[in-house]
């Protein structure tokens, strides 16, 4: 395993570790973390469009193949975001919400999106400095 996707590797399990935690936390806890007052949705979004970002990161060192791996990361955020909604059943003052893990695919597959132009303009950025 080369260094890149094992940095990569231990950045994904990290924020996924991080995600459970948070979403471990009975909902008074976790009210006080939210960021400048936004929409609970809002935040779902943004912090699966990390997750997807991460993911395709991955998918894309492994498989090579940029359409399967954005196909991949969504399906696993969206499948993340279902597993995340039935633990909250089980914690305290939290619930399970079909809202949650719509507003977790749609930021999984606009990270894993990202990712890719991201990646798409870091190479054309190369290009033009070679002078191809």
């Amino acid at each position: 395993m080369n260094r890149l996707l094992a940095v990569s590797l231990i950045a994904l399990v990290s924020y996924m570790t991080l995600i459970f935690y948070l979403s471990s936390q009975p909902a008074d806890v976790s009210a006080g973390v939210e960021i400048l007052e936004m929409p609970r949705i809002i935040l779902h979004v943004g912090e699966y469009a990390v997750l997807g970002l991460l993911m395709n990161s991955v998918m894309i060192q492994v498989s090579g193949k940029v359409p399967r791996s954005v196909l991949f990361s969504s399906v696993f955020c969206c499948l993340y975001g279902a597993t995340d909604e039935i633990h909250q059943f089980f914690v305290p003052t939290r619930c399970f919400d079909i809202y949650d893990i719509l507003a977790d695919t749609i930021g999984g597959m606009a990270g894993a999106l990202f990712s890719v132009i991201l990646l798409t303009l870091i190479q054309v950025g190369k290009t033009r400095s070679q002078g191809i």
